[in-house]
């Protein structure tokens, strides 16, 4: 049964419980339970003395810390409002979401001052700055001005501690996560308190099965749901133990896990396929984990990954609108390439472009509800046309197009978005990537849609070849016709270094399309005819 309750309390009963043991690993530090209560409650002191108030918002622009997380819980334990933000933001970009968000303070690490000096002229409000790792007392801003500011290890070590605000209600927002806009303007999607414990509960007990000996690594970053609610608070529902690490790295992976003696960690998008990707070692087995959570692993990675480095993955689907994960494999009845079935709390179907629910195996877009509960998002900050828009009917309109099998597994086909239609037929950009990453001498791939002279669209193709390895146009295009429908075969190839992606390791594929066809090598062009079957 789910349960209503602000962080603060869902926090406080694990700090009763276990204040000895440790939350916390980072690097060669080591936080216990009781020690993190004492980090949050001076640290909402510290802001407190800023003037940060209940409902106020505050931009948070940090990697991978212990110190990011004192500053996000000791804004829950005073009821005011995270805004976490991606540290890769710059210009416009970031512009739109410190201006839109209407936070009051910024709190950033020294590495995204010109960031931030930047675009604050543009902000037609005064906003306080925190610098983290800064000993200056000011800083230039991109108008020539300087502007004072304040270090952040002065605001997290004051002598004074906040004791939790007793006003905080589950259903108060606890943090506005922008979405990742890998089509139009970011929209701020505001999550409840009860969203986030409800998620943690739900994660740690029916998708990885957590127990308070568990040690839950994450190298997402803390500006993402998955880390902040899965990860961060998972633990927390289970007494167990969060290792940090600063970011991503494949080459380090490994190593991380064992020095943390991680049981559990999580991965998104590319990570299971470039962890595979890696030189094998005799090591590859040796190591602590035993499960990890994945969402959008290729199906052909599952059984390699498994048997190579001993980790079972549990495949899952969700989004920041309904607080991470909501619909997962079960733990003991995984079926590959699903994405699972949704919690018991929730509901889905799937629809077409009249909103009818469509047959079992029949593709349409997945839509989702909770059923009880405070679980999923309250809306888009300042946005009550998108709201009304993604929640009509009262179910959440994914923009994913996907299918149901007759078990009541879901399966994700693509972003209903990044359709490519060609000459009266829809391509799924992922079956095509799927084709492609199978290539052996293939990194990773990305498929767009770019406007024909003859109207619709034609697939052009973006190939990141293995290090090391030579690859042609022609390669790609025979390993394609030998195993795709002709009309699915690219017609542009173009290689590429690396991808713009989001936090969540998505390629941005609308900044691809924004280089339209550019000088792409063209099949028709070069005389490469494709053969078509009877």
């Amino acid at each position: 049964m789910l349960e209503n309750q602000s962080l603060p309390h869902f926090l406080m009963k694990s700090i009763d419980k276990t204040p000895n043991k440790v939350y916390l690993q980072f690097e060669e530090q080591r936080v216990t339970y009781e020690e993190l209560y004492h980090r949050i409650t001076r640290a909402a002191a510290g802001l407190y003395e800023l003037g940060i108030q209940k409902g106020d918002k505050v931009c948070i622009m940090l990697h991978n810390n212990p110190e990011y997380l004192d500053v996000w819980f000791a804004l829950s334990f005073m009821g005011a409002i995270a805004v976490p933000l991606n540290v890769h933001l710059k210009g416009e970009g970031l512009q739109y979401i410190v201006s839109h968000s209407d936070c009051k303070l910024m709190i950033v690490d020294k590495e995204f001052v010109p960031q931030i000096a930047s675009c604050l002229p543009f902000i037609k409000r005064e906003i306080g700055i925190v610098v983290y790792g800064n000993n200056e007392n000011a800083i230039t801003m991109g108008d020539g001005k300087e502007r004072s500011v304040i270090g952040l290890n002065d605001v997290l070590h004051t002598n004074y501690h906040y004791l939790p605000n007793e006003s905080v209600s589950s259903s108060s927002i606890n943090s506005i996560l922008y979405t990742s806009g890998t089509t139009g303007l970011p929209k701020g999607v505001m999550l409840s308190h009860s969203a986030y414990v409800n998620s943690a509960k739900s994660f740690a007990t029916y998708m990885v099965g957590a127990n308070s000996q568990d040690i839950l690594f994450t190298a997402l970053p803390l500006f993402h749901i998955n880390a902040q609610a899965h990860t961060v608070l998972g633990a927390i529902s289970s007494n167990a133990t969060v290792a940090l690490g600063k970011r991503f790295s494949a080459s380090r992976f490994w190593d991380e896990i064992r020095s943390h003696g991680a049981t559990i960690f999580n991965s998104l998008g590319s990570m299971i396929p470039i962890l595979c990707k890696q030189p094998e070692k005799e090591t590859d087995y040796e190591n602590p984990a035993r499960v990890t959570a994945c969402a959008a692993t290729p199906k052909e990675f599952w059984k390699p990954f498994e048997e190579r480095f001993g980790v079972r993955i549990v495949e899952g689907y969700g989004l920041t609108e309904t607080t991470g994960f909501c619909v997962t494999n079960p733990l003991n009845a995984n079926k590959p390439p699903s994405i699972g079935k949704p919690y018991s709390y929730v509901e889905t179907k799937v629809v077409n472009e009249e909103g009818n629910e469509v047959r079992t195996g029949e593709t349409g877009e997945i839509f989702i509800r909770a059923l009880q509960g405070q679980t999923f998002m309250e809306g888009y900050y300042k946005m009550p046309d998108k709201t009304e828009e993604a929640m009509e009917g009262g179910w959440f309109h994914t923009g994913d197009r996907g299918y149901q099998d007759e078990e009541g597994y879901l399966y994700f086909c693509d972003r209903i978005k990044q359709c490519i239609r060609r000459r009266g037929e829809n391509i799924s950009s992922w079956e095509i990537e799927k084709v492609v990453n199978n290539h052996p001498k293939v990194l990773e791939s990305a498929a767009i849609g770019v406007p024909s002279e003859v109207g619709e669209e034609d697939v052009k193709l973006y190939v990141i070849v293995k290090q090391g390895e030579m690859l042609s146009h022609e390669e790609i295009i025979d390993w394609c016709q030998e195993r795709m429908a002709y009309f699915m075969v690219p017609r542009y190839v173009q290689f590429s270094e690396d991808f713009p992606k989001t936090a969540t390791e998505r390629i941005q594929k609308f900044r691809l399309q924004e280089e339209g066809i550019g000088t792409a090598w063209d099949r028709e062009q070069a005389g490469y005819v494709i053969k078509r079957t009877s």
